[in-house]
């Protein structure tokens, strides 16, 4: 996704790339989001691409890209170039500079609703198409663009279980764009495309609390042991006790909670 996009303002006709680890140290260590190096023919044209992905603007994400910059040239010594990529509603309002006397840094800031859905609609590759999600509606409404995706998907993704996948990105990206009611409207189409509900992440996470809560309630009866509890609901020992615990630790909390409301009442 990151390469993908990253293409529109990079020479393309590039020969070869190279994945780099993420993880970067000094004297702490930084973990980049994504981190490549891209090779071409003449040698003195390689380069590190490093990209970084945000939901919310972070004031100071000008002072991270500086800190990345430096650790990166040091480590690698050749050019890097950098890209923040905005995920959120709008377009961000991050500095993209920074100065600092007689020197000037920058990086590319590319907020991705400045882009049509156009650039994404037509794209063979699921990674671009579920970018539309993300882009500048225009003209059309949500029910529309939705309808293009999940059409352009049964065209370019066979596979069900590759799709299941899709599906699942889809739902949480929209979250990004805080586009409400867009998970239910997502998962109705999948009847249209034959995918199974059981493969959405939607259905998955409602079944997970059905059998949580059927842990627990079994837990409670004070007369099951832990091993049949997990052998029933076909889980480890260590799901069931982790379960128990944070249960207890959320309980402890609410009472705690309401017996300071209670004290600030009394005052």
């Amino acid at each position: 996704m990151y390469l993908s996009l990253s293409k529109k303002f990079i020479d393309a006709n590039y020969s070869k790339i190279e994945e780099l680890g993420t993880e970067l140290q000094s004297t702490r260590e930084r973990k980049t989001d994504f981190l490549r190096k891209i090779e071409y023919e003449n040698p003195e044209d390689n380069f590190v691409l490093h990209a970084e992905a945000q939901s919310k603007d972070d004031h100071r994400m000008h002072f991270r890209m500086v800190e990345y910059f430096g650790m990166l040239v040091n480590k690698y010594e050749m050019p890097v170039y950098q890209f923040v990529f905005y995920f959120g509603e709008g377009i961000s309002k991050m500095k993209n500079v920074f100065v600092a006397g007689k020197t000037t840094f920058t990086f590319e800031l590319i907020s991705i609703q400045e882009f049509s859905y156009k650039e994404f609609i037509s794209s063979d590759k699921p990674e671009e198409l579920i970018l539309a999600i993300l882009s500048d509606f225009e003209d059309k409404t949500k029910e529309e663009i939705a309808e293009m995706i999940f059409s352009r998907a049964k065209i370019i993704i066979n596979e069900t279980n590759l799709m299941g996948k899709f599906v699942n990105q889809i739902e949480v990206l929209s979250k990004l764009r805080k586009l409400d009611g867009f998970i239910q409207h997502f998962t109705s189409k999948l009847m249209a495309l034959d995918l199974k509900i059981e493969d959405t992440l939607t259905f998955k996470q409602g079944e997970k609390k059905k059998q949580d809560k059927m842990i627990l309630s079994l837990y409670k009866k004070g007369k099951i042991k832990i091993q049949d509890i997990a052998d029933y609901a076909e889980v480890t020992v260590q799901y069931v006790n982790d379960l128990i615990e944070t249960s207890k630790n959320e309980e402890k909390i609410a009472i705690e909670e309401k017996n300071a409301t209670v004290r600030k009442k009394m005052k």
